[in-house]
């Protein structure tokens, strides 16, 4: 089966573009292979795009891309990467149960934080866990959250287990759970650390690799332009903390 899935979207603060074509056969196991004439960075983003569309799918498959169509202004981080996992899905008529395609690739999540430096942050989103009409400070009852930069898509972070995941997509809507409570999502609440962020420009940003070294984003440390508390907060799988460091605010997901 061969298809062409176009990743399309514009609005008044940002546009995306990728246009990916994948053959797709059946395989004894999962493969991979990136035909198309294109960039290491892109030829990676395939790559990994077609692996991400792979996982837990019922029966193996091998995946070739064999083109790969971009532009310089609209192709960004993560672009190519969600247009080749859709175009997976797609071949194989896969309604996917996870509704964003996520990157943790230590590289890829590098090349994002450099092309969001110098944008302030303008907003951050929170979905926190509520019941009986309260909720918990901070990561007690903080479940998801996305970080909305100036002329940029919103991007979510998403915890799966020692691994930190990004999706270029909205927030979700809230939703209740009857008797077991309800999901809160809105403005990120203050005073916690992410409140604390809001307004500030991105300096720049660390990936922190997973536990024994594995090669996938466990953590993200953003640092801004301009002194506010100086305080720094920490999550891995799911984990906050908050410390005092140095004369920037630093946040660290």
């Amino acid at each position: 089966m061969t298809t062409t899935y176009r990743l399309l979207r514009q609005t008044s603060r940002t546009s995306r573009f990728a246009a990916v074509t994948v053959e797709v056969a059946p395989s004894s196991g999962p493969e991979v292979e990136v035909t198309a004439a294109v960039t290491t960075a892109h030829r990676r983003e395939a790559d990994l795009g077609a692996r991400w569309a792979l996982r837990g799918l019922p029966a193996a498959a091998k995946v070739t891309v064999t083109d790969v169509l971009t532009t310089e202004v609209d192709t960004t981080t993560g672009d190519v990467h969600e247009a080749t996992a859709r175009a997976v899905w797609q071949a194989l008529g896969i309604e996917h149960p996870t509704p964003y395609v996520g990157f943790g690739d230590p590289r890829m999540v590098a090349s994002w934080l450099d092309d969001m430096a110098g944008r302030r942050l303008e907003a951050v989103t929170e979905a926190r866990y509520w019941y009986a009409g309260r909720c918990e400070p901070d990561a007690a009852s903080l479940l998801h959250a996305w970080l909305h930069f100036e002329s940029a898509l919103p991007v979510g972070l998403h915890g799966m287990g020692d691994r930190l995941m990004l999706a270029k997509e909205g927030p979700y809507p809230s939703y209740d759970m009857g008797e077991y409570g309800e999901t809160r999502v809105g403005p990120a609440l203050g005073p916690g650390v992410l409140s604390g962020f809001v307004g500030a420009r991105l300096v720049d940003g660390t990936v922190i690799i997973g536990p024994d070294g594995d090669l996938i984003c466990a953590a993200l440390m953003l640092r801004s332009a301009v002194p506010r508390s100086d305080s720094a907060g920490h999550a891995l799988a799911g984990r906050w903390s908050r410390a005092k460091q140095g004369s920037r605010d630093v946040v660290t997901f």
